[in-house]
């Protein structure tokens, strides 16, 4: 090869390299203009995924109640602007009783979730982190959520919920005059029951806000496409062939 082309070659590829890192900038700057917001996720589809199988689940919630919203509580200049409804996107993979996945809420904000399951409960917990929080305060939010369901025919279940977590939320910081969304936060408690039917499910929670009298009522639909593993019904009728199938 021509020394010629040689150096238009790594040009174009420095070019291609700074095309990609000032994308990343763009990207990273506009995700600490939007803040994050994030709640306690969905019990009913963390309990759907199937044996040695992988969910993805779209849905979203909507809530009432004492929200965030008028001038932020520990500083007058900043402005509360807590969201009445999200959009959320699930990922989840099943590992014989091991759930691993995550969840994104908005297409913004991006929490890990694990936890372990059997047939009738299961202990799910999820972390996440905002790249802008609001008075530079720990920027983590998550929690634990214990589960119990009873499946009353093959496609339908019922299920109750158990859930202590620490919530995001948007603020706007307000950079003289401009907008800026930053994270703000509040630590929750509360229980909540759920119907699924095959892959569609509904779900109504109760949050108690610990460090304000903030209440907070949440409902949530979410519908998902499985693929791979074994259902509880296939799992049954193996143990019925063979006692030590799985």
């Amino acid at each position: 090869m021509p020394m010629g082309d040689i150096g238009i070659f790594e040009i174009k590829a420095i070019l291609y390299m700074m095309n990609r890192l000032a994308y990343l900038f763009v990207l990273l700057v506009a995700a600490m203009m939007v803040g994050c917001t994030s709640h306690a996720p969905s019990a009913a589809q963390f309990m759907n995924v199937k044996k040695n199988g992988n969910s993805i689940a779209l849905g979203g919630a909507i809530w009432t109640g004492d929200v965030h919203h008028g001038t932020y509580r520990y500083e007058s200049d900043f402005t509360d602007k807590e969201n009445a409804g999200d959009f959320d996107l699930n990922y989840f993979h099943r590992f014989n009783s091991v759930v691993i996945g995550m969840y994104s809420v908005n297409a913004l904000s991006l929490n890990y979730v694990t936890g372990v399951r059997s047939q009738y409960f299961a202990l799910q917990g999820w972390l996440g982190g905002a790249i802008n929080a609001v008075d530079h305060v720990t920027p983590f939010y998550g929690g634990l959520m214990l589960i119990e369901e009873y499946p009353v025919t093959d496609n339908f279940r019922v299920g109750l919920s158990e859930h202590v977590s620490r919530n995001a939320y948007d603020v706007d910081e307000n950079w003289g005059g401009i907008c800026c969304v930053a994270a703000g936060f509040y630590n929750e408690f509360g229980a909540g029951a759920y119907l699924a039917y095959s892959n569609f499910s509904f779900e109504f929670r109760y949050g108690r806000e610990i460090d304000e009298p903030r209440n907070r009522f949440y409902f949530m639909a979410n519908y998902a496409f499985t693929f791979g593993g074994k259902s509880s019904r296939d799992q049954n009728l193996l143990r019925m062939i063979s006692p030590a199938s799985e």
